[in-house]
């Protein structure tokens, strides 16, 4: 190549011009902000003069006089001009091929970015903040949907303005949480460079495990495809590691703070105001009934000293005996709160006639700390007391202090009518339409909870057809989705049942509606909840103090940390007790996640704030946004690329967990489902052209037409890069069984056959995508724990270099962090309850890192032996996640009857019916690894084979409910003592 020195002088003023200039764009960056179109504009020219430059030589490559010598184009460069260009005709040839491809790149991109314009929606997708009806405009109306232009002008940006320079070292603003949304991190960044990076390098690496030499059995494309699985499963694979070993270091260097709260022990604010909404649907009274008991208990653990905490079941139940065991069951829990709370109020007024003081002085703390104990121990004397409530009597008590200098009878007449509201509060919704199911249900609650507007206005019959429903139709009530299924089928009966429901609830939607109508008062959060999610004492008051920080104040959903409830009843199987070993022996990584991305995703159960979701997702009258597909599954994808999640780690809520394996398939697949739906949204989806292949030659079969796509508002989401890669996730991990399952065909088929792939060293390589699979996921982690277990340096409050709140907290590193104790919030049963704190013995770090340890390589020996199986069980639950995609229909039970159906069946021959499948796999593989040898070397394949074979067994070891001798023994009471530390540890 000619060296620099060797250019005329011409080339060189070009080169230096052409230099100069990138180098100032790049700089002024930092200074300037310049305009989109000029941007776009030296995007598209640089861009089509590369594109042509690389053009050229690709068809020029091989190009000479007479087609027959190497190649002559070196480049196109302009150093080596003299070796390329040493005629007139291929001097000219070249440069006019490259303007042409230049003006045709120049053209192409013009008719695209028309078309890309034609097919964008009518209007952008620009959220409008939330007015509240009555609070911009007195003459507004919430139908009207009219904004006056001025309050337009504080709608918030995309984008900051300024420069890269401002935005780093100037002010943010607070406000734009928009902008925050679709911003994403230096940290997010960082590590996406590493993981991709080591993805390559290990890509690379692989590569060379294919033998591409002369004479080679590899065909190009089945070698291709091998490495472009094992990139897919090495991503994976890589990215946990990362993201374990990337949550270590942090939190061991600069520290890890929870985000920071207000305090709120007194009672919440007037903005605090929150609905807690247990989402039911219902074909059984025994699961209505359970989950009225789920809300009950809730609501009464976090009662708010000022009433400012409503519980309502949100049902869309459509059986009418259902729905009237619905109300009966409200009517019930009111009963329940008036009786526990009665009976706590005479007892604690026997004691306190006068109230309690305020203790505000330092001489009243010790005096503080007695009525405490006392108070609790009168409440847990009581036959249905407990010392959840302690702290709500405290207050409430010391807030009627001056009523009670009046008198004893003026403060119990108070405290009762404080009763009442408290029961009152406690309401039941009848959904009249299941549109959008659980998300249907929790947004036509947040319109009638934030506006007092009980008439539908989104998801209308005009634009989505008869799946639509009809406008200022009404959402709760019991006008539809109500049916009778009585044996008389008594029409006039009938009727009369819907009119007395109608009366009996027509008091909760007023209630409801009248907060929302009263712009100063209306609910401000909904705590999303599932009807089996368990609420701890004090746990939606936490949430609602961590919204509420002005630090916090982006964050447009407040997860919580989710844990299994292993007390729920006496019949623990052995797959939840796997469950619970598994989280005692790993880290949980969703802080580590947050501080890397900051945001997490959103799993359906969290503190949503009611402005930013009505603004993103709901839109209002007349200008709706319905973010949300009308069929969608996985709607918690879109909601958390829109309302940027963030978690209070030290709060814990708690879920049932699948019961067995059989069942928690059935559950896994459901998620598939969602999976594969969301990617069919898009026309360059994963699965959309054969889902769309398969569903209209179904429906040619089937119904002899074409099959028409529901319309969808929203194809796609603006959203922050973090947020884009968070949303894969799920399908990365749903994908990564049958992927490893490939990569063993690839190994021990093709390449031991030699049908279109060879492999270098076949017994060293072997399975080693497996044997790395089980070292990363398996066994380094483990490895980890023992730092888990470490103090912080916490030099964070040193080098802080940022703003956001999932990285500085309240500024106090080491200071108020730790979790709070909390001697109830680990539910278990009675019979669960074996601790180690029965025996005196306290835990201490080096004691549960002990155990941990012990029970790590345990949960190691059964992840090799039962992580196998989920090779086929992927591929599995892809195919009828497919299916049912493509067929409407789902082939599987629901989880819930496939629980009941294994507790009144379960035998090893009804089992083996489950899994049979997995079963019959091994068996041929087993032929297979026998006649053809292909475990010469590769003891590893043992490893596939052994648990296919033995998965029927296995499942029904793991269907099993734990027996009480068990429960006595170590294996059992290490796993709860360390779950019970961990929360109370210091």
């Amino acid at each position: 190549m000619a060296s620099l020195q060797d250019m005329n002088h011409g080339d060189v003023y070009i080169l230096s011009t052409v230099l100069i200039v990138c180098v100032l764009l790049f700089l002024s960056q930092a200074f300037v902000a310049l305009p989109k179109w000029f941007v776009h504009l030296t995007a598209g020219v640089t861009g089509a003069c590369a594109g042509a430059h690389v053009t050229v030589q690709a068809v020029y490559f091989s190009w000479s006089d007479d087609g027959r010598n190497g190649p002559l184009v070196f480049g196109l460069l302009a150093e080596n001009r003299d070796r390329w260009c040493t005629q007139r005709s291929s001097c000219q040839i070249f440069y006019t091929t490259f303007c042409i491809l230049v003006l045709v790149s120049f053209i192409t991109q013009y008719f695209v970015h028309s078309a890309t314009k034609l097919a964008r929606p009518a209007r952008p997708f620009e959220p409008k903040k939330f007015r509240h009806p009555n609070e911009c405009n007195a003459c507004m109306s919430l139908e009207d949907g009219d904004v006056p232009v001025q309050e337009e002008q504080q709608d918030e940006k995309e984008v900051d303005d300024g420069s890269c320079l401002s935005k780093c070292l100037g002010k943010e603003d607070p406000e734009n949480t928009w902008s925050s949304n679709l911003g994403t991190p230096s940290s997010a960044w960082i590590f996406l460079f590493l993981v991709v990076g080591l993805c390559c390098a290990a890509t690379y690496a692989f590569s060379f495990f294919v033998y591409w030499g002369a004479g080679t059995k590899t065909n190009f494309f089945v070698g291709l495809l091998y490495i472009l699985t094992n990139a897919f499963c090495l991503w994976s694979i890589i990215e946990f590691f990362m993201t374990t070993l990337w949550f270590h270091a942090v939190r061991l260097f600069l520290g890890m703070p929870l985000l920071p709260r207000q305090d709120f022990s007194q009672g919440l604010p007037r903005t605090g105001r929150t609905i807690l909404a247990y989402c039911l649907l219902s074909k059984q009274k025994e699961s209505s009934e359970e989950t009225f008991k789920t809300a009950c208990d809730a609501h009464l653990a976090n009662l708010d000293p000022k009433g400012r905490i409503t519980t309502a079941v949100v049902s869309v139940s459509s059986s009418l005996s259902v729905v009237e065991c619905e109300m009966d069951c409200r009517d019930e829990g009111r009963k329940r709160i008036k009786r526990v709370l009665t009976a706590e109020l005479q007892a604690l007024l026997e004691a306190f006639p006068q109230g309690l003081p305020l203790a505000a002085a330092d001489s009243q703390l010790k005096d503080r700390m007695q009525q405490r104990v006392e108070m609790n121990r009168i409440l847990t004397s009581l036959p249905e007391g407990c010392s959840d409530r302690v702290d709500y009597w405290l207050q409430v008590l010391e807030s009627n202090s001056q009523i009670a200098s009046e008198g004893s009878s003026e403060l119990q007449a108070v405290l009762e009518v404080g009763v009442e509201e408290a029961a009152m509060h406690f309401v039941y919704l009848h959904r009249n339409c299941k549109i959008l199911k659980k998300p249907g249900q929790y947004q036509d609650l947040m319109v009638l909870g934030s506006t007092g507007n009980n008439q539908a206005y989104t998801y209308l019959e005009e634009d989505y057809g008869h799946i639509g429903r009809k406008a200022g139709s009404t959402c709760f009530g019991f006008e539809g989705n109500l049916s009778d299924d009585s044996e008389t089928q008594d029409r006039q009966a009938f009727r009369s049942a819907r009119t007395l429901l109608e009366e009996r609830g027509r008091e909760d939607v007023l209630l409801v509606a009248g907060y929302g109508t009263d712009a100063q008062n209306r609910y401000f959060y909904t705590m999303v909840l599932d009807s089996d999610t368990v609420c701890p004492p004090e746990s939606i008051r936490k949430l609602v103090e961590t919204a509420e920080h002005p630090a916090n104040k982006a964050f447009g959903i407040i997860n919580a940390n989710l844990a299994n409830d292993y007390g729920a009843d006496d019949s623990c199987t052995w797959h939840m007790w796997r469950n619970a070993l598994m989280e005692v022996s790993t880290v949980n990584l969703q802080r580590g996640q947050f501080w890397i991305f900051n945001r997490v995703g959103f799993y359906g159960k969290g503190l949503v704030r009611n402005d930013l979701y009505m603004t993103r997702l709901i839109g209002k009258p007349g200008q709706v946004i319905e973010a949300l597909p009308i069929d969608i599954l996985s709607h918690d994808t879109v909601e958390a690329k829109l309302l940027q999640p963030g978690i209070a780690i030290d709060v814990t809520l708690y879920e049932d967990v699948a019961r067995n394996p059989i069942s928690s398939m059935s559950q896994s697949t459901r998620w598939m489902l969602g999976e594969v739906r969301n990617g069919c949204y898009h026309s360059d989806g994963t699965y959309a052209p054969v889902v769309k292949l398969i569903s209209q030659l179904h429906s040619l079969i089937t119904k002899h037409e074409w099959k028409s796509s529901v319309w969808i508002r929203w194809r796609d989401v603006p959203c922050a890069a973090s947020a884009e890669y968070l949303s894969h996730t799920g399908f990365r991990l749903f994908h990564a069984g049958p992927g490893i399952l490939l990569i063993n065909v690839f190994t021990t088929v093709l390449a031991e056959q030699g049908w279109g792939l060879q492999l270098r060293i076949l017994p060293i390589v072997g399975f080693s995508a497996f044997l790395f699979t089980v070292l990363a996921l398996f066994i380094i982690p483990k490895g980890f724990l023992i730092l888990d277990k470490l103090p912080s340096l916490n030099l964070g409050r040193y080098l802080l270099c940022t703003r956001k709140a999932s990285k500085i907290g309240d500024g106090s590193y080491g200071r108020g962090h730790s979790f709070e104790k909390d001697d109830g919030a680990f539910i278990v049963g009675e019979e669960l309850s074996i601790s180690s704190s029965q025996g005196g013995q306290k835990l201490n770090r080096c004691s549960i890192l002990m155990r941990q340890s012990v029970l790590a390589l345990i949960e190691v020996v059964l992840s090799i032996l039962l992580f196998s199986p989920e090779l086929i069980l992927g591929v599995i639950r892809m195919v009828r996640g497919v299916w049912a995609q493509a067929t409407g229909s789902a082939s599987w039970k629901p989880q819930d009857a496939v629980e009941k159906e294994i507790e009144q069946c379960l035998s090893l021959w009804f089992v083996f019916k489950k899994t049979w499948v997995v079963f019959l796999c091994g068996i041929l593989y087993l032929a297979y690894v026998c006649i053809a040898g292909a475990a010469r070397g590769d003891f590893l394949v043992w490893l596939v084979v052994v648990p296919w074979l033995l998965y029927p067994f296995s499942t029904y070891v793991m269907c099993l409910p734990v027996p009480q001798v068990a429960k006595g023994s170590w294996i059992w009471t290490w796993v709860m003592d360390i779950k019970r530390a961990e929360i109370t540890l210091d």
